[in-house]
């Protein structure tokens, strides 16, 4: 197939940060409630904005834990923050190739844009789309709907790439084709029950869903 346009999710699809956020958790949660937070709890979480986990986990209390999670992150996110094995390669290989890509990300647009240039890969992407440009977030299809039309071009020529079903079922509701990733921490069965259109083993695996174009 010949996709002319690629979005990503950020964490978990293009940047490892599962320590990162988990460590941002669990200090938060021992300052506020000298305990861990329930750990399965948040991954099933991943994917959707921070604060639609601390309804659930902190109910009362999500703008103290959020401001803490926050000051955390921000703190150690250099540290803590990786690139996945083979992400930077294709992701400039896709460039090269001619493919508009960009980010859809629960993430503040500011925090994306900072992980984005850790790894230099800022400058591959044409739009990232954060939490604070949406009215609407994943599973909803808005955030999926703005790259797309700041992309300018239609919703049958993308394809969304995500670990979390929200990921999926917000791009299936735009009616952009979907792409599973396998290293992804959410539970596999619920990615699955999303029913991706696509699964990926590796990033490089991708390559094969976009065929080479002049730029």
């Amino acid at each position: 197939m010949d996709f002319k346009g690629v979005l990503f999710d950020l964490d978990g699809t293009i940047l490892d940060t599962t320590d990162l956020i988990l460590k941002s958790f669990q200090y938060s949660f021992y300052k506020h409630y000298n305990r861990d937070p329930d750990l399965a709890v948040v991954k099933a979480y991943f994917g959707k904005p921070l604060r639609a986990a601390l309804e659930v986990l902190a109910p009362g209390k999500e703008e103290e834990v959020l401001k803490t999670y926050r000051e955390y992150n921000l703190v150690h996110h250099d540290l803590l923050a990786k690139s996945f094995a083979g992400v930077a390669e294709v992701i400039q290989d896709m460039y090269n190739d001619g493919v508009s890509m960009g980010i859809v990300t629960s993430k503040t647009y500011q925090t994306a844009v900072r992980g984005l240039k850790l790894f230099d890969l800022d400058k591959y992407f044409r739009v990232v789309i954060g939490f604070e440009q949406c009215q609407h977030h994943k599973p909803h299809p808005e955030p999926v709907q703005l790259a797309v039309a700041a992309l300018g071009l239609e919703l049958g020529d993308c394809l969304m790439v995500g670990d979390s079903p929200f990921d999926i079922i917000s791009a299936h509701e735009a009616g952009v084709k979907t792409v599973a990733v396998r290293w992804s921490e959410v539970p596999w069965e619920d990615v699955m029950a999303a029913k991706p259109d696509f699964v990926i083993e590796t990033m490089r695996d991708l390559i094969s869903l976009c065929g080479s174009r002049d730029k």
